[in-house]
């Protein structure tokens, strides 16, 4: 699941079938969860990171590859090098950049600030304030309102 440097760094919280990432934590392969997973700000992810439910990204984290979960938020001025793939809803917080694409399998919340290259999202696309996204998948209903 996870490799032994970052065993430390991850605590689980058996009634919720949460794993909670402290601060400033990182890791070197690629992530694995089966369960939900909340990251302290700051993490750094050197590979993928794949959850089997909701992934709450804390503020600051860089992912230097893809992101999968179920439901996904991302916390303030984080970075994602990949592409971020949410099977229900995806949130992106303020000045978030993700260089690949963004899709949603139902909604999807961008805030402002955001730069991101491609987006999708099956049901509502909500672009909020000032967000750049490079290109968005056609047929994608998309609602725009100020801050």
């Amino acid at each position: 699941m996870v490799n032994e440097m970052s065993e430390e760094m991850i605590k689980y919280h058996e009634k919720s079938n949460t794993f909670i990432a402290q601060k400033k934590a990182f890791f070197e392969n690629e992530v694995n969860i089966d369960g939900n997973f909340i990251v302290g700000a700051g993490a750094n992810f050197w590979g993928d990171l794949a959850v089997k439910g909701t992934l709450k990204l804390g503020k600051g984290s860089i992912v230097n590859g893809n992101i999968e979960a179920d439901d996904i938020i991302i916390g303030p001025r984080s970075e994602i090098k990949g592409n971020v793939e949410a099977g229900n809803d995806l949130n992106v917080f303020d000045s978030v950049k993700i260089s690949g694409s963004a899709t949603a399998g139902r909604d999807m919340h961008i805030r402002p600030g955001c730069n991101i290259g491609f987006a999708k999202a099956k049901t509502i696309l909500e672009l909020i304030g000032k967000v750049e996204v490079k290109e968005i998948e056609s047929g994608t209903k998309v609602i725009v309102r100020s801050e």
